[in-house]
């Protein structure tokens, strides 16, 4: 007798693998997954108002608020978006360590445009800063009150202060990293800055031992307040 041959049969046919992991993933929480998919760039205005929060501003100044139009909209033509302007690096000390005494001119660069996109509603300022910079601040309308200098920086002279006092008349709080003041200059704050409650310049240094009467007026005028210390 001849062998009947045995017939094969062919096993039901099934997706490859790949295709099966996309039909199980085709529904998350009931949603087909083309809904979830969301263009960035049409994110309501809070959500982005939010997102650009949580960046570091100057990164979005060297290109994070150009991701796209609506976002560079809102980094470009929200002034309250700028309200408070932080632009201190990792390396910007509290100390009079080794911190520049000019600041780099990107960073000044940076500081003069985040200032322009506040449109006159900063209100606190925090990094680096030199004698121009702080007249091209003082050039807009007096929102500020809290100044906070990142970098070193030898407080200028009584006309000097006096001068940018009359454009920053709300100003109230004022910190120092590092720097050489002369005590007629610290005389000069508590005469042209009658709002200043705070002055922290521990890490700046004066020529010689302040004097009692000048301790004693700041100590009277301001009521949180860190001095320099004495070279000598």
């Amino acid at each position: 007798m001849g062998v009947r041959s045995k017939r094969r049969t062919r096993a039901p046919a099934t997706d490859p693998p790949s295709r099966r992991r996309r039909k199980k993933d085709a529904h998350v929480h009931g949603l087909p997954w083309e809904a979830e998919w969301r263009d960035w760039a049409e994110l309501p205005r809070d959500i982005l108002w939010f997102i650009l929060s949580l960046i570091p501003q100057a990164d979005i100044l060297r290109g994070a608020g150009r991701t796209c139009a609506s976002w560079r909209r809102l980094a470009v033509d929200e002034p309250l978006l700028w309200r408070h302007i932080n632009l201190a690096d990792d390396e910007d000390s509290d100390s009079d360590s080794d911190s520049d005494s000019d600041p780099p001119a990107g960073r000044k660069a940076m500081a003069c445009a985040a200032v322009r996109r506040s449109a006159g509603r900063c209100e606190s300022f925090r990094g680096p800063v030199d004698g121009r910079f702080l007249l091209y601040l003082a050039d807009w309308p007096p929102s500020l009150w809290s100044l906070h200098v990142t970098c070193r920086y030898d407080m200028p002279s009584e006309s000097f202060i006096s001068m940018v006092a009359k454009r920053l008349p709300l100003l109230e709080q004022l910190v120092l990293s590092g720097g050489l003041i002369e005590q007629a200059s610290l005389a000069a704050l508590v005469d042209h800055w009658p709002r200043l409650r705070l002055l922290h310049a521990r890490g700046c240094h004066t020529k010689r031992a302040i004097g009692k009467t000048l301790r004693r007026r700041l100590e009277d005028r301001i009521k949180d307040l860190r001095l320099p210390h004495p070279l000598t």
